[in-house]
């Protein structure tokens, strides 16, 4: 009986199978945090883009103008 060692061509052919699986599975890892990133990033470009339009259509605060103190009656006849 003959132990297969690493250099026999069915070895290496699964030792390509798992290789290609590896790169396969990271590759598509890779795309998936992709994706994400890119709809993350318009969700929050959306957002920034509504806060703007909110803050814009809020009108202007104006500064009330400061109220004059009543004087007392002994100081406002002199």
């Amino acid at each position: 009986m003959v132990k297969p060692t690493n250099t026999q061509p069915s070895s290496k052919f699964f030792r390509e199978m798992e290789k290609k699986a590896a790169v396969s599975d990271a590759e598509k890892a890779r795309k998936a945090t992709l994706e994400k990133t890119e709809r993350l990033k318009e969700l929050r470009l959306a957002k920034e883009a509504e806060d703007r339009a909110a803050e814009a259509a809020k009108p202007d605060k104006k500064t009330k103008a400061a109220k004059r103190k009543k004087l007392p009656a002994f100081e406002r006849e002199a």
